[in-house]
């Protein structure tokens, strides 16, 4: 009993009562109870003891071994005693052990998101199937979307870019942290209001990256005034290969004379031997088959082939 209990999500907070194999759908089901002596009310804040009634709640579990786990959790529902409180009745929370409402624990939820994050919707299910953790697609992909975003505190330096929800159709804003290469927050539009009002809610904010789009120029004027806007690296980058394709365009004739006059040109090695540059000599042309040693080939395998029918 003492290593069962070492294996339940808290051995401080749950009591461990009773322990069962189901060998027909290899499960565990492990009976545990709550052994809080107050709680606090959700709405106010109050501490109580007052017990109201009893119910049991039924928690997947991470597997041990073989064997699914499902705990049979006993819980209290409890008075508030606060008499300005509009919450009268309310159940207790084991919030390091299970959300409210929630049919995994925690550890559980946390092990699913790791492979969801990892794998995806329908290689993170075929990856469960095998680590033994009943889930489906869905479950995966929505316990990914139900992570919470990093809190854009402290924010300096930022890039700011477009991306398409819908190509050619919906375009939105994407606002990356350039200090950690870690996104931020997408914006709905490409618009100067919304990157305006943004950066008006998240002050402070001393670089911006961002492309050559007036709307994005127009409204970082607006939104952050004092900060600093610079040309992200990938449209210098562009605007320089282009500007250096229409520089070529335009002087074409003039780099092909240059060209010929450098392999025209004679280079002196030393007093005696001049190494003059040629250009590279064609590949000579292929070797043509004869035409009657193939015909008289042909008319032996004929030959024999006749013999062989006779």
């Amino acid at each position: 009993m003492e290593v069962l209990k070492s294996l339940l999500p808290d051995k401080n907070l749950l009591l461990l009562e009773s322990c069962n194999i189901d060998e027909e759908r290899r499960e565990v089901i492990v009976l545990v109870s709550s052994v809080q002596t107050a709680v606090k009310c959700p709405v106010c804040n109050e501490a109580t003891h007052k017990i109201h009634s009893h119910y049991e709640r039924k928690i997947a579990d991470l597997s041990w071994a073989n064997y699914g786990t499902l705990l049979q959790l006993r819980v209290r529902k409890f008075f508030c005693i606060n008499t300005e409180c509009k919450r009268r009745i309310f159940t207790e929370r084991l919030t390091d052990i299970v959300a409210p409402w929630a049919r995994r624990t925690m550890r559980l939820a946390s092990r699913l998101t790791a492979i969801g994050l990892a794998s995806g919707g329908a290689a993170g299910f075929r990856l469960s199937q095998k680590l033994g953790l009943n889930t489906s697609r869905n479950t995966l992909l929505n316990l990914v979307r139900r992570i919470p975003l990093p809190s854009p505190d402290s924010l300096k330096i930022i890039g700011v870019d477009d991306f398409c929800f819908r190509k050619c159709k919906t375009y939105g804003t994407i606002v990356v942290n350039l200090e950690n290469n870690q996104p931020v927050t997408l914006l709905k539009d490409r618009s100067s209001e919304t990157l305006s009002s943004w950066l008006k809610e998240n002050p402070g904010i001393q670089i911006v990256s961002r492309d050559r789009a007036k709307a994005y120029e127009k409204g970082i004027k607006e939104g952050a005034p004092d900060a600093i806007q610079v040309a992200d690296r990938f449209h210098l980058l562009q605007n320089l290969a282009q500007t250096l394709y229409e520089v070529f365009g335009i002087y074409s004739k003039d780099l092909k004379e240059v060209e010929q006059l450098q392999n025209q040109a004679s280079v002196i090695r030393d007093e005696e031997n001049i190494v003059v540059v040629t250009s590279p000599t064609e590949a000579p042309p292929p070797v043509k088959q004869n035409k009657s040693r193939t015909t008289s080939c042909q008319k032996k395998r004929k030959s024999s082939k006749n013999l062989g029918a006779t």
